[in-house]
């Protein structure tokens, strides 16, 4: 049926489904339309989003947990708390929703060696998969890198050239070869779901004495990493920048209910930080809201013993002027989260207009040790705002008998144009510390800090993803 269409040269039997090529990208698409492709029924056929969230919610109160941190002490410092506070979360399936979708070009050469251009951003994995398809030593490959149509983790992955070197060979001609939007986001390498149960105890004057995070979910690193996790490891996305943080919680535990499903996971633009910044920074302001505090004076008390932390909390505090009241109708949400060498707090202002979120402005204090190229770095810390506040208002991936139910943009809604803040205030921290990054520890606090906004003006918390 797709020969039928004018420009269509030849069907090919690729890794993981067909290729159809054509004299031109619309022949190929037109092409693709009409082809008719029966796939065996995979593993995850009958895995749904409902059955994941419940596997996850019954890791939540599991017994078997792979432990991350575990101090002593911890079930004593619980025992004796005069109050415990308790609260789920959860974030869903993300895509990383690239503006160009899978593509490169491969052409073979008259001398049996390979040249490949392709937009990627881990060139030796790119460069292995391509030699371990075409059956050739990795010197007979040449890997042209392009740049990046949008990134944020999925050109970090490889499946796309196995399918491209198979049809190039398959024609012996140069090929560029690309995925039509819906396969691009069908095919996933998504950022994984995840839920999270954290639990503080307090004593009399509402200070913490002890905070357990347990989290539960998929590997992300089963799906992705070469090599499998050891026996008891847990995986390192869903407890990253839990275990090893700055906050000094007197008694700490961090464990992960591993509830696996083989779907495409792939690192995101900041990877587990991403839904562990939404966990732990919307967890300690309904703590501060539960015992009466200011939630830039709760999390000054629990980092009183890091002054290059209080340092970056203050500049956001001051330079959002967080001590004035706000105006009418407008609320304020403050996040704090430290990941990739980086310390970065915060404030979102937003409101309400005919009952949907909108987000007037977002100041951020980023300590990433110094920083060479400023514009260079405050644009990466807009475009990390702006990602996170799409991905918390709107983002997800919904499984339904093993397929994305969104499978392009007018089902996968990202945040447009129209609805970016006017002001994204952003100061640097200069430390002189070891520079740390700068192009994804500005994402993970905004999600937190608009999320605290939202549930002061609609006086119900958000502890799920997205908002709308």
């Amino acid at each position: 049926s797709a020969k039928a269409v004018p420009g269509v040269v030849d069907v090919v039997r690729v890794p993981g489904g067909v290729a159809v090529v054509a004299t031109h990208a619309w022949a190929a698409l037109r092409g693709a339309d009409a082809l008719v492709v029966e796939f065996e029924s995979p593993p995850i056929a009958s895995v749904s989003s409902a059955a994941i969230a419940a596997a996850m919610r019954e890791g939540l109160g599991a017994t078997d947990a792979l432990v991350a941190k575990d101090a002593p002490g911890i079930d004593a410092a619980f025992a004796g708390a005069a109050r415990t506070l308790e609260a789920d979360y959860e974030v869903p399936f993300i895509a990383h929703a690239p503006m160009e979708a899978w593509s490169c070009t491969v052409r073979p050469n008259a001398d049996g060696t390979l040249d490949v251009w392709a937009p990627t951003q881990a060139q030796d994995r790119a460069l292995n998969a391509t030699a371990a398809a075409a059956k050739l030593p990795v010197e007979r490959i040449r890997l042209h890198s392009l740049p990046l149509g949008g990134g944020f983790g999925r050109r970090l992955a490889d499946d796309g050239m196995a399918p491209a070197v198979a049809t190039a060979l398959a024609v012996g001609k140069p090929v560029k070869f690309f995925w039509k939007r819906e396969d691009e986001f069908a095919r996933g390498w998504y950022r994984p779901t995840q839920m999270a149960r954290l639990r503080a105890g307090l004593d009399a004057d509402g200070n913490v004495v002890a905070l357990h995070a347990r989290v539960a979910g998929p590997s992300l690193w089963t799906e992705f990493l070469p090599t499998p996790l050891r026996p008891g490891q847990p995986d390192g996305a869903s407890v990253q920048n839990l275990a090893d943080q700055r906050y000094r919680f007197p008694a700490l535990k961090v464990d992960h209910a591993l509830r696996h499903y083989a779907i495409p996971m792939a690192p995101w633009r900041a990877v587990g930080a991403t839904h562990n910044a939404f966990f732990l920074e919307s967890f300690l302001d309904e703590i501060a809201q539960a015992t009466r505090q200011d939630p830039v004076a709760l999390r000054r008390t629990l980092l009183a013993h890091d002054a290059r932390a209080l340092r970056v909390i203050d500049a956001a505090a001051e330079a959002s002027n967080w001590s004035a009241p706000p105006p009418k109708g407008v609320a304020r949400g403050f996040a704090y989260f430290e990941c990739y060498g980086s310390l970065c707090a915060q404030v979102v202002e937003a409101t309400l207009a005919d009952g949907a979120p909108k987000v007037l402005r977002v100041t951020v204090a980023l300590d990433c040790g110094d920083v060479v190229l400023p514009d260079q770095a405050r644009a990466q810390v807009e475009g990390g705002v702006i990602q996170g506040l799409s991905t918390a208002l709107y983002e997800q991936v919904r499984v339904d008998a093993g397929r994305a139910v969104e499978r392009n943009f007018d089902a996968y809604r990202l945040l447009r144009i129209g609805e970016a803040p006017p002001v994204i205030d952003v100061r640097f921290v200069r430390s002189g510390e070891t520079l740390g990054g700068v192009g994804e520890p500005g994402l993970p606090p905004v999600i937190p800090a608009l999320a605290n906004a939202i549930s002061r003006l609609r006086g119900q918390r958000v502890r799920k993803l997205p908002i709308v």
